[in-house]
């Protein structure tokens, strides 16, 4: 019933649905406001232009005693020319609410605890005391394990029996038609409302996630994202 009064009430470009790296959902939340995807590259000059130094001042030296008839450096134009040095992953910037309709232990309170949960390291059971980095392992990223062969799951599969497995790998991100497939949540800011129900539950909240995609950005990135 939840699920259907969700799916009614809710725009799809508003709707966003976060699984993790095993298909499962993690929550399903509405976007509170417009969301900016940040895409940049690194560029640098061509040519190192920090060397001879001393030959760039003895061209000063012959330029001020010939009264800048003549002169010359180490220096060329060409030597600026910007070339690529690297591409940094898609990163973006959106905030999720969630409301009291039924249950605001269900709606508001498991949501955004497994939200705020995803950019924090866990502890192990076996060394007590060790930390559990969050994020992809190193054999992920060489392998190519992430998330890109697997399916987001059905609207109705987000709401309800949702289980308690490790979710500090990757998911995958659907905001409105736009899916990002091995993301990285960096970020987790939690604001609960200060009116709780019968069992001291906030009956509102809202979180605002960081994300950057598993690797870097390419243009097939986007393709695939947006369709």
């Amino acid at each position: 019933m939840a699920a259907e009064y969700n799916r009614i009430t809710l725009p799809r470009g508003s709707q966003v649905y976060i699984a993790n790296c095993r298909g499962t959902a993690i929550a399903k939340g509405a976007l509170l406001e417009d969301y900016t995807l940040s895409l940049s590259s690194d560029f640098g000059q061509l040519v190192d232009t920090g060397a001879n130094t001393a030959f760039d001042m003895l061209g000063g030296a012959l330029k001020s005693l010939s009264g800048n008839r003549f002169g010359f450096s180490s220096q060329f134009k060409q030597m600026g020319f910007q070339i690529w040095k690297g591409t940094h992953p898609i990163q973006f910037q959106f905030s999720l609410e969630f409301h009291y309709t039924y249950n605001a232990r269900e709606e508001v309170v498991i949501p955004i605890r497994k939200l705020i949960e995803l950019p924090l390291p866990g502890e192990s059971t076996v060394i007590p005391g060790n930390l559990i980095p969050p994020g992809p392992s190193v054999i992920e990223a060489l392998t190519g394990s992430n998330a890109s062969n697997t399916p987001m799951p059905s609207s109705a599969a987000v709401v309800e029996g949702v289980s308690e497995e490790s979710l500090d790998s990757f998911v995958n991100i659907t905001i409105g038609g736009m899916q990002f497939l091995g993301c990285i949540v960096t970020g987790a800011e939690p604001t609960y409302s200060k009116f709780v129900d019968e069992h001291n539950c906030p009956i509102y909240g809202r979180v605002a996630l960081t994300a950057i995609t598993m690797y870097s950005a390419t243009k097939g990135t986007v393709r695939d994202a947006m369709g």
